[in-house]
């Protein structure tokens, strides 16, 4: 932070089956949980499904299976269709692909009562050689693709460096930056609200990430916080996605999803990944008043993340 003087799963738009990413969290030094599809278990939640311990990427509630048991659900048109022994890609983030094994399937009963899914899926192991490259907690996971069509650069598919940028913001940068969101402050918010914020330095965090195409964007969370608002809650807050060339300029904007401070009262870039074929993958949380999701997306410039398409959602609300 800087202070200037801030699942359902479905398949993106315009993407074909085989084209299905998923997202996936660390579940522990060299394995990964990734849910393949939401289900509705009914009352048919097996006896001896166990439950396992929580990994470390909060937002999945593992059980181990038993055998067979997934199978009455890979039967629609639109199941994914995976067991133990396979093998996906684990995206990283930039051209950081690596392959995983499943070995253990499981399932994440969730409240159906209320509308809420339930997810089947699997833990997966890194192949050997790999080491540890679990530098984040969350992740995309697709399709194996052998090394041959793994490509960085083709014709049609642009070398693959969508990913976080762990760079500092140069000062002049962030002093635009914070300008920018002030005047996009002083049109957005009303009245008494306008004007307290104002006359308050805005605290924010800036997160830079490149795109498929190696354009250069920032995600920039802000709040207009004095201290001295009633019940803690900040004045203002504004997210809002960023380009710096030809200038720095907002692209679009997110607004404030629950009132419980700066780390979840706007929604949080977790990871930036590379889908192929130049589109760039976003994995977001988002936490409301009665809800948590962690979604993955397709980024796509000049809208927020409501209008962006959406490869695959987790979580529950009440």
């Amino acid at each position: 932070m800087l202070i200037l003087g801030t699942v359902y799963s479905v398949p993106a738009l315009a993407q074909t089956t085989s084209e299905r990413c998923w997202l996936a969290g660390c579940y522990d030094g060299n394995r990964i949980v990734v849910y393949f599809d939401a289900v509705k278990f009914g009352d048919t939640f097996p006896s001896n499904a166990v439950e396992i311990a929580p990994p470390v990427a909060a937002g999945f509630w593992p059980f181990s299976l038993p055998d067979g048991y997934i199978a009455r659900f890979q039967k629609g048109p639109g199941a994914e269709h995976f067991a133990v022994g396979d093998r996906k890609d684990l995206l990283l983030g930039g051209d950081e692909v690596v392959t995983i094994t499943l070995t253990t399937l499981i399932a994440s009963p969730g409240d159906e009562q209320v509308g809420n899914d339930s997810y089947i899926g699997a833990l997966g192991t890194l192949d050997r050689g790999f080491g540890l490259p679990f530098q984040k907690d969350y992740y995309g996971v697709r399709r194996h693709r052998e090394a041959g069509n793994n490509s960085k650069a083709t014709s049609d598919q642009p070398s693959r460096n969508a990913r976080l940028v762990d760079e500092p913001v140069r000062f002049d940068i962030q002093r635009e930056v914070a300008s920018q969101l002030n005047q996009w402050m002083k049109t957005a918010a009303e009245g008494s609200v306008r004007l307290t914020a104002a006359t308050i330095v805005p605290a924010f965090a800036i997160q830079p990430f490149t795109l498929a195409d190696g354009s250069l964007r920032y995600y920039v969370r802000a709040e207009w916080k004095s201290g001295e608002e009633p019940n803690g809650n900040a004045t203002y807050v504004l997210a809002a996605w960023m380009a710096t060339e030809p200038s720095v300029r907002v692209l679009a904007v997110e607004h404030q999803t629950s009132p419980y401070g700066f780390e979840h009262e706007l929604p949080l870039l977790l990871n930036v990944v590379d889908l192929g074929k130049g589109k760039t993958g976003l994995i977001i949380s988002i936490n409301g008043e009665d809800s948590a999701w962690l979604k993955l997306l397709e980024y796509r410039d000049g809208v927020d993340l409501n209008h962006m398409p959406k490869l695959q959602s987790i979580g529950s609300a009440e």
